[in-house]
């Protein structure tokens, strides 16, 4: 058997949100194909963690970050570290996560002839192109066509960009995850309607638009409940959980804290609600659509490639809680139309954002820097 071809994954986060579980699959994955991933990563977090458990390499270097006025003193030796790293495991391809950590990583390999991709899974503007040095690197791959399009705008040629859609494993998604323990756990109702929003806590997830929406969509559905799914930002949850109060729907608010899998809260779900301000693409969407749940979502980022309006689900402006609410309570007023947006969800995932055509597009590209010819994901697929 030859020899794998190793692949070394920078990324500077150790919670594990999206990009994490995204991450973790395209690591899964890897060997499978002919590579061998290695991580270099900060040295603890539950992204460590996870590592370990599917004993997948990894090495911890520092990763400050890099345009904080703090950070300064921190780059030279955090540049050291990760080159140590690149001299000892003498990988074949650096493939940068996300575009925080792209300026250490060029500054790391400074002589050496190794290929960079640069992974951009959210909304960028032209300037923060130049200043994360994106137009250096020799392959990126933006998440969506919205941030194609801005990267070629900042400075990036188009010969190297490719967008690279996110993927889910199919045969992962339980086809008859059971709700009842989630909403048991919660103290919410078999027989009301619930929705929900798959999310890090973070201000440009939307969820203080969300909140604002509860009371509009309460009086149609007065028995509704909203799960939050997700950690993050401490501050951010006191002042959402402040604001739960201020709105009197503290009864009707539940916040899940971090899951993983996601499944069977998704599961629980009458309706999914994403209602980000910003977005790159929207994993969670995805894996709501793959359970065949009704999807709300906003118009940003990469979600309308998701969501097709009126097709898949609804889609509306970002930072609108009318519009939101009116959205909600309106379709969850007729089941049949939630059920055929469902399952039309479900069918435009396994057309089009499968894990298979993921790592197809992934590594080709690998294989173009390399010059090699690589099997398609398809062949190996379970």
């Amino acid at each position: 058997m030859s020899e794998k071809l190793k692949i070394l994954f920078i990324h500077g986060i150790t919670e594990i949100g999206g990009a994490e579980r995204e991450l973790l699959r395209m690591l899964g994955e890897l060997p499978s194909l002919g590579y061998q991933p290695v991580v270099a990563c900060p040295l603890q977090g539950p992204l460590v963690q996870e590592l370990d458990r599917r004993k997948i390499e990894h090495h911890a270097i520092a990763m400050p970050p890099w345009r904080k006025l703090l950070a300064y003193p921190k780059r030279a030796s955090a540049v050291r570290e990760l080159r140590e790293v690149v001299m000892t495991k003498r990988p074949l391809v650096l493939h940068v996560n996300d575009i925080w950590w792209v300026p250490q990583t060029l500054r790391a390999v400074a002589g050496f002839r190794i290929p960079i991709v640069a992974h951009v899974r959210q909304e960028i503007d032209p300037p923060k192109v130049r200043r994360y040095e994106l137009n250096e690197v020799d392959r990126v791959f933006p998440v969506s066509r919205q941030i194609q399009r801005s990267l070629e705008d900042g400075g990036v040629l188009p010969e190297r960009l490719r967008v690279l859609y996110s993927g889910l494993d199919l045969s992962a998604v339980p086809v008859q995850a059971d709700g009842h323990q989630i909403r048991h756990e919660f103290g919410i109702p078999a027989d009301v309607p619930l929705i929900g929003t798959v999310g890090n806590l973070f201000p440009r997830k939307g969820y203080e638009v969300m909140l604002r929406a509860l009371p509009t969509i309460l009086k149609s559905l007065p028995e509704l409940h909203y799960l939050v799914v997700g950690g993050g930002n401490a501050a951010y949850e006191t002042r959402l959980r402040s604001l739960v109060k201020e709105l009197g729907v503290a009864n009707r608010v539940h916040f899940a804290g971090f899951q993983d899998p996601v499944y069977s809260c998704l599961a629980a779900m009458d309706l999914y609600v994403h209602p980000a301000l910003t977005e790159g693409f929207g994993i969670a969407v995805l894996e709501a659509m793959a359970m065949r749940k009704p999807v709300v979502a906003t118009a940003t980022g990469g979600l309308p490639e998701i969501v097709q309006d009126g097709e898949t689900g609804i889609v509306v402006l970002p930072g609108d809680p009318d519009a939101l609410g009116q959205s909600v309570s309106e379709l969850l007023q007729y089941p049949a139309r939630c059920r055929q947006l469902g399952e039309a969800g479900r069918t435009r995932v396994a057309t089009h954002f499968t894990v298979e055509s993921m790592m197809d597009q992934l590594v080709s590209g690998y294989g173009t820097l390399l010059g090699r010819r690589v099997p398609a994901a398809k062949a190996v697929s379970r």
